[in-house]
């Protein structure tokens, strides 16, 4: 079918814009919301486009700067509208950050906040700890983790990072009011942004075990059914503490510390405690403590291979915090570890670099952006800096190679999809702090076209964002509680090549990459969500909006 692909949502006046063709037009005009044409060219050709399957043609409208509604037409087909204006992220920035409020656990969602997606209180119950005869724990509170109802310590940990290194990056995510109860603190009010991350720092404060280590997640032994969040009635179990978990946590808290310490001293206090203490356990028990899940349990696991990564980011973010010279010596021996381990994953045909990875499992990307934020003139800031600039460089280059203009390859399309996307794009963002250039931010733009709508699926990956935005998460809540739209602000993982779900596992085995997806709730390896895909897109909005 002839398609014009665009992001649905909108372009900045100053930014590149651009639509994709799948089909031979010459020419092309942008027409108004009264079909005016405003704007004509003439297209690219691109040329066969692996990754999408598509023959592809670019529409280049950059110098098309004028506010207003408009829509892309070629040979008499029409893509979807979308605006153009310093506004034309508004929604989408408060949507995005909104979603996390709707995925709170225990209290109930207020129909003043939540409106038709409000729920009764949910997993109140304490935990039983599992494999230890003691007292069940109050665990309760948190955010939901995806699309199920459990909670993990890493995954938390690494969304709440993203949206706080997001805030002492660029600043004006303090100014986004998105409808949520305000918290209150020293100084008043917390900003909404505070208030949101401050919901789970509470919750991980309570996994944090008495001797500093971290329980590596609270969840029912088998995954809910698809019911309501406040009809899950299973037996909640605290699973087995993890030196991941505790790593994360103390490099977490210790971020949060340097922010929270403006707005309530007595509250980043405890957290700097608490991380302090983390790290202690972590240097009384040198020796990792992975985690694999209990026999007969299929809730979400988060195994990693090694703590390396986890310790380095812990090390990092509590240097930068204190200023203390031992954080900073720690870092620098675990860099030489993760050196050896990033180039046996060089030779096992990994791609990118360990020191830019800002994912839940791999870690030392975040604690490479708390030494980019101290700025300190040594060997490692120097390293993890130029590290950016070259991944920066290569995503750039892969950019260039398909007609979409993303910076992905075909290996990139796997589960979850679209965090590959942002992490890119997040080191995208940070490269071009440390040293602007045109092509990283050109790249961010069109990795954020392709998560709007700039796709071969002619999909956007945000709900409630884009006229042709996905509907179906594989998502309990929104699958059953008979509404009709899901919730806004919320990412879907995205194609992958791997079809791991029964659904999913339908589809021609032969589909290009960037189309291996379908909008099903069933679909739990293409289109479940969770915080910490959503968090990433919190961070690049913030880079791209900054002033």
């Amino acid at each position: 079918m002839e398609k014009v692909f665009v992001n649905n949502v909108g372009f900045l006046p100053g930014s590149a814009k651009k639509a994709v063709l799948n089909f031979a037009a010459s020419e092309y005009k942008v027409i108004n919301d009264r079909g005016e044409s405003v704007f004509e060219g003439k297209t690219r050709h691109f040329g066969p486009d692996e990754i999408s399957g598509e023959d592809t043609y670019v529409a280049d409208f950059s110098n098309l700067t004028k506010p207003g509604c408009y829509k892309v037409v070629a040979e008499n087909v029409a893509g979807p509208s979308f605006t153009i204006g310093d506004n034309a992220f508004d929604k989408l920035k408060k949507d995005i950050c909104k979603c996390f409020y709707y995925l709170r656990c225990g209290a109930a969602l207020d129909k003043k906040y939540a409106g038709v997606y409000y729920h009764e209180p949910c997993h109140l119950s304490k935990a039983t700890v599992y494999g230890e005869e003691t007292e069940p724990v109050d665990v309760s509170g948190g955010w939901h983790d995806a699309g199920d109802y459990g909670r993990y310590s890493t995954a938390g940990a690494v969304a709440v990072a993203h949206l706080l290194y997001g805030v002492r990056f660029f600043g004006n995510l303090l100014d986004i009011e998105f409808d949520i109860p305000k918290e209150k603190c020293e100084e008043g009010e917390y900003p909404d942004i505070l208030s949101e991350v401050k919901v789970e720092l509470d919750f991980l404060m309570k996994m944090q075990r008495e001797n500093g280590s971290v329980w590596h997640k609270v969840t029912t032994f088998r995954h809910a059914d698809f019911v309501m969040p406040e009809d899950d009635k299973n037996e909640l179990f605290l699973f087995n503490v993890s030196s991941m978990a505790t790593a994360d946590i103390a490099a977490v808290f210790a971020l949060a510390y340097t922010i929270y310490k403006d707005y309530d001293k007595v509250f980043a206090g405890v957290l700097l405690a608490r991380a302090l203490k983390a790290y202690k356990w972590l240097m009384d028990n040198p020796k990792e403590l992975l985690f694999r899940n209990a026999e007969g349990s299929n809730t979400g696991e988060y195994g990693e291979a090694e703590d390396i990564s986890n310790r380095f980011w812990a090390a990092c973010s509590l240097y930068e915090a204190t200023c203390e010279k031992s954080y900073y010596e720690d870092a620098v021996e675990l860099s030489k570890r993760l050196i050896l381990f990033d180039e046996e994953a060089v030779k096992k045909g990994y791609q990118g670099d360990v020191f830019t990875c800002l994912g839940w499992a791999e870690v030392a990307g975040l604690g490479g952006l708390s030494l980019i934020l101290k700025d300190e003139d040594n060997d490692l800031t120097k390293s993890v800096k130029e590290r950016f600039i070259s991944e920066a460089k290569r995503l750039s280059i892969n950019a260039t190679k398909n007609g979409f203009g993303v910076c992905m390859e075909k290996k990139d399309f796997i589960w979850g999809s679209n965090m590959e996307l942002l992490k890119y794009l997040m080191v995208l963002t940070v490269a071009d702090y440390i040293s602007a250039d045109e092509e990283f931010e050109d790249a961010i733009t069109s990795g954020i076209d392709y998560l709007l709508g700039c796709n071969s699926m002619d999909v956007s990956y945000v709900t409630g964002n884009g006229e042709r935005a996905f509907k179906n998460p594989h998502l309990r809540p929104t699958a059953v509680d008979d509404i009709e739209e899901p919730w806004p602000g919320l990412v879907s993982g995205g194609p992958n090549i791997g079809l791991q779900d029964e659904r999913a596992s339908k589809l021609p085995s032969n589909l290009p990459a960037m189309k291996c997806y379908l909008d099903h709730e069933d679909c739990y390896s293409l289109n479940e969500i969770t915080i910490y895909w959503n968090s990433p897109l919190v961070f690049v909005m913030a880079g791209l909006l900054a002033d």
